[in-house]
This record gives C-alpha cells, sequence and structure tokens, in this order.
C-alpha cells in the first residue's frame, strides 16, 4: 500500500506557500490547505466506490454470494483498530462487513458536500477549473489546454499563467469553505509511530452509531 504524504517535495511545498500568499482568511491554515488538497483528489475514488457499491448490492439482490459482493467491494482502502479508523482510498482492500453500509453513507454525504462547494464557486474560471480537474478528475495539463482554448462559449480563454493562479484561488476559497461546514474535521494527519514526519493523511470514518 502506497503511503500518501504532504509536502514531500519542494515542489509542493512551493505550491502551499503560492496559495497560502492568496489565503484572506486568517483561520485558513496551510494544514487545512493540504487536506483540501488530499480530499479533492479523491473526490473520484470516493465516487468509484459508491458505483461499485451500488452495484454489488443490485447484484446481491440477484443473488450474488456475500463473499462475490466483499471482493466487489475491494476497491475501498480501509485500516481499523480499536482506537481509531481512517482510510487511504486509492489502494486494494475491503470494507469491514459490519461498516460496510455506514461507510458507503459516508462516502455519499462528503462527495455531496465537495461537489456542492464546487457548484458554488462563483468565479467561472475558477468553477470550471475545479470541476474538470477534481470532480471529472481531468489531467492537470488537459484541463489547462480546455481553459486554454475556450471550448466553453461563456467562458473566455486564459493562459496557462492564470490557470495556475485561478487553481490556488479557488483550492483556497474550497478550502474556507470545508473548514467552516466542518467536513475537514474528518481528514486527519497521522504523525504516529513509522510515519514521515510530513505525517500520512486519510479520512476518519465514522462508526456504525454516527450515520
Amino acid at each position: 500500500m502506497g503511503v500518501t504524504r504532504i509536502a514531500s517535495s519542494p515542489g509542493e511545498q512551493d505550491e502551499l506557500n503560492k496559495i497560502m500568499q492568496l489565503t484572506f482568511f486568517d483561520e485558513v491554515t496551510e494544514e487545512d490547505i493540504r487536506k483540501t488538497i488530499w480530499l479533492l483528489n479523491r473526490y473520484t475514488d470516493m465516487i468509484d466506490v459508491i458505483k461499485n457499491y451500488e452495484i454489488a448490492q443490485k447484484e446481491m439482490e440477484n443473488g450474488l454470494s456475500a463473499y462475490e459482493l466483499l471482493s466487489a467491494e475491494s476497491s475501498i482502502a480501509k485500516r481499523s483498530s480499536t482506537e481509531e479508523l481512517y482510510a487511504n482510498i486509492p489502494a486494494n482492500a475491503v470494507i469491514m462487513k459490519d461498516q460496510r453500509h455506514t461507510n458507503y453513507k459516508f462516502y455519499v454525504v462528503l462527495t455531496n458536500i465537495i461537489k456542492g462547494v464546487v457548484n458554488n464557486v462563483r468565479d467561472p474560471h475558477e468553477g470550471l477549473i475545479a470541476k474538470l480537474l477534481f470532480l471529472e478528475g481531468m489531467k492537470y495539463l488537459k484541463a489547462q489546454a480546455y481553459l486554454e482554448k475556450g471550448y466553453k462559449k461563456d467562458i473566455h480563454p486564459i493562459q496557462a499563467t492564470t490557470f495556475a493562479e485561478k487553481r490556488r484561488r479557488v483550492i483556497r476559497n474550497i478550502s474556507n469553505s470545508l473548514k467552516i461546514n466542518k467536513t475537514l474535521d474528518f481528514v486527519i494527519i497521522d504523525f504516529g509511530r513509522g510515519r514521515s514526519k510530513e505525517g500520512e493523511l486519510g479520512l476518519k470514518l465514522p462508526t456504525l452509531h454516527h450515520i
């Protein structure tokens, strides 16, 4: 399983610094920006988990065994202990049986919040950038080219440097919204034993009675 690190390279730290320079909200910290970027980059993974679970549930209704259901859900990465639950979504692991449906509902709520925040971005360029990069999972250079060529008639073309700046601005604004609505509280940075000094990012999953 790959370890998800934060600011593990000079380039990543430089990008964080540039975003922080654009931050007019005193309550938004560098840690909040890191959590936001990590969460946005996993939106499409969570959507895949949701779809896979729903497909598996329908197949169960058609007679698949419990073993086949669990196999169909193996796109979720999860680690659990008696003290904490958190997820590193992209890896291959199985949701524990007792937690399975609770986690599914959690991902539904979380992705709805992210989608709602992105859709409420007022600046048309920033909103489109966020939708392409995070909701649709488009690669950076492809999204940049899309904005440079101006495929949408109601949004004028912008240059690469403007694209980069607006991406930073929209991340900052989304981070502020996710902090205000407490969504970032579910993203944790683990600095425990065996972790790097930068820490490992993950989701704090709810227990069965929380959803």
